[in-house]
């Protein structure tokens, strides 16, 4: 049977939901596709989202089943364990992701999307200069094509469809390995009475979140909360692992196996994540990215939720003007484009550079940079905002007043901030409409990050 939506969206995370539910309640022919047996089955862990993004981006809070307890207090440590901070309320609802999926695509199928699971995406139709559909996997074998005015890439970090791009859409290519972090959160039950041994030895804290930096590489964390009342600990590990590191299921092995009384897994997942600035272009002729598969994460904490919320609500925007329109090319889905570059992918943007400079330090390094006051409570907030750091010279001289034994690191992290400071200035000065020699100009001053 031939079919023709407005829009195919492919992969029902929350990216897809949401962009399907609104689209479809603007009056688009929705179809939203899913490769498992239901939204929801990937990615089941615990994820941390601004808890000001719902409203700002128009979609459903998390209802019951999807939001998670929250701590009653939060403290880093050191790598060593030698320095602790208190941290400052953390501005994010912790939310369990597959519940919130299936709340999502349930709105979507309520707004008047279509919601068809077991459907795997092989890639895009391209027709000319133009996506005009996609290629689904049939069960019985073979493939099927449904045609579309658009399509939207929400396939995660494998991005199934932009790969099947014209590489002069400039919608990624592969991602370096330094820029995918590894991690694995899961909540497991626990025994009350032996936890709060434990807890009475001093050897954890209970309904208190602790974070420990830096104890693989430098870039890494592990984060425990055990709440004895509810009966369950949630724990969470990752970074950039493998190599002379563990894996973060070995790693995830090893603290499970620290605490004798952490039992069965309830939920959670592993995986891997996109930490890198976004793509130099979103969008291409008929077809948009958004979520993982446009790398729209927070480099400093791999969180993606609350950035693929704000990319639906602004690429609905974008494709109903072009529905309007009835033009889909590149010049008519760019304002998506220059709406997000330049508004949150330039701190997703600063970030990735601050996140490439801790990349070449070490747990020594973040130890003394943590014990010697120069990593602070005010750091780790904004990078959950986030919000860019403060590099003014008072704010780098009061550093040096502490660290003047660790100058050559600070240094190190106030060139790095400079440079950061200019990456986010120049995804603010994105082109504000499509001209191949203006984007040009733009991919060619974009500074070098190592």
């Amino acid at each position: 049977m031939d079919e023709r939506w407005d829009l195919v969206v492919a992969g029902a995370g929350p990216a897809g939901c949401s962009l399907a539910a609104m689209t479809a309640l603007e009056g688009a022919t929705v179809l939203l596709l899913e490769k498992g047996e239901q939204p929801g089955l990937g990615r089941d862990w615990i994820v941390d989202v601004e808890s000001t993004a719902f409203e700002e981006a128009g979609v459903p809070p998390p209802g019951p089943e999807a939001s998670w307890h929250r701590p009653g207090g939060q403290v880093m440590l050191s790598p060593t364990g030698g320095t602790t901070i208190d941290l400052l309320p953390p501005p994010v609802l912790p939310v369990r992701n597959g519940a919130y999926v299936r709340q999502l695509a349930g709105w979507a199928a309520e707004s008047g999307a279509e919601v068809r699971t077991g459907c795997r995406v092989l890639g895009i139709v391209l027709e000319g200069e133009a996506v005009t559909g996609v290629r689904v996997a049939q069960h019985g074998g073979g493939e099927v094509i449904i045609r579309s005015n658009l399509v939207a890439d929400c396939t995660g970090i494998t991005g199934a469809l932009r790969r099947g791009a014209p590489t002069d859409w400039d919608l990624g290519g592969e991602i370096d390995s330094r820029d995918i972090i590894q991690a694995r959160r899961e909540v497991r039950r626990i025994d009350p009475d032996a936890a709060a041994h434990w807890v009475k030895r001093g050897d954890i804290p209970n309904n208190v979140r602790v974070d420990k930096t830096g104890v693989m590489a430098a870039y890494s964390v592990e984060s425990c909360h055990l709440d004895i009342e509810a009966g369950y600990i949630d724990i969470l590990v990752g970074g950039n692992l493998g190599g002379r590191f563990p894996t973060a299921d070995e790693w995830f092995a090893r603290v499970v196996r620290r605490w004798p009384f952490v039992g069965k897994k309830i939920f959670g997942d592993g995986g891997i994540i996109p930490v890198r600035r976004t793509w130099n272009s979103l969008v291409g002729n008929g077809m948009l990215l958004l979520g993982d598969s446009a790398c729209q994460v927070i480099p400093m904490h791999g969180s993606g939720t609350a950035s693929a919320l704000l990319a639906a609500k602004l690429a609905t925007s974008a494709v109903m003007h072009a529905l309007d329109e009835k033009r889909y090319d590149r010049q008519a889905l760019w304002e998506y484009c220059r709406a997000f570059q330049s508004g949150r992918g330039s701190i997703l943007a600063f970030f990735f550079v601050v996140k490439r400079h801790i990349n070449r330090l070490t747990g020594d390094d973040i130890d003394a940079l943590i014990n010697r006051g120069m990593i602070t409570a005010e750091d780790f907030y904004n990078g959950l905002v986030p919000l860019p750091f403060s590099y003014d010279p008072l704010t780098l001289a009061k550093k040096v007043t502490r660290g003047v034994a660790i100058l050559p690191l600070l240094a190190g992290f106030g060139l790095s901030g400079l440079k950061a400071e200019r990456m986010m200035k120049h995804y603010q000065e994105f082109p504000p409409s499509y001209d191949r020699r203006d984007l040009d100009r733009w991919i060619s001053g974009l500074p070098r990050v190592t």
